[in-house]
């Protein structure tokens, strides 16, 4: 598995590389500080699987990457580290295309479980719970679906989620109502119980 970790502090960026080889030779990490370098590593190694990136990067908000990411890498799965471990937080990664959320206080097990998850295929928000990361299975959902769908979880209202996203609220209505189809589900609470029974939340 072949990582881009995203961090300006030297420190932290050492000693996460440092303890995912340790635990697994076969974890390759590469260390970029500012968003110019992450870009340019990216562009020099298409054998990337995936790019971590940290919420607090100088200037410049990791949201912003994990959408930067996504438009110049749509390939490369993208996961959001943060010391700040909310439910708001992730909703916000997910829609920003993140495939996953570590907080930078899960263990190192936790850690590789996630990201090995993500490496398959899979989703990881919430690493206290196992069926989180797993793939989800014999429900099938667009991107963008699972964008709205991470902020209707997150308690959004569908004004907020269009003006989050970039879309039509009738749009937002739409993929609210596909979703519904989908999971068999009577409501949004009871779309949110079912999305989190089928591991897409």
């Amino acid at each position: 598995m072949k990582l881009l970790l995203v961090d300006d502090h030297p420190l932290f960026s050492f000693g996460f590389a440092h303890a995912l080889s340790q635990a697994d030779p076969t974890i390759q990490v590469q260390t970029a500080a500012t968003l110019e370098q992450a870009f340019e590593l990216a562009a020099q190694d298409p054998e990337l699987d995936m790019a971590l990136i940290d919420y607090r990067l100088g200037s410049t908000s990791g949201i912003e990457l994990l959408r930067g990411f996504g438009s110049r890498f749509p390939w490369l799965a993208r996961v959001l580290i943060s010391g700040e471990e909310t439910a708001e937080l992730m909703a916000t990664a997910r829609a920003a295309g993140a495939s996953g959320f570590i907080g930078k206080s899960a263990g190192l097990p936790a850690l590789l479980q996630a990201l090995r998850a993500v490496a398959e295929g899979g989703v990881s928000f919430d690493l206290a719970s196992p069926a989180a990361v797993a793939v989800p299975s014999g429900v099938r959902t667009t991107l963008r679906q699972r964008e709205v769908l991470a902020l209707v979880a997150a308690g959004q209202p569908n004004k907020r989620i269009a003006r989050e996203l970039g879309i039509a609220e009738r749009t937002v209505k739409l993929h609210i109502t596909g979703l519904m189809s989908n999971l068999g589900a009577r409501n949004r609470t009871h779309l949110v119980a079912v999305a989190r029974e089928r591991a897409l939340l």
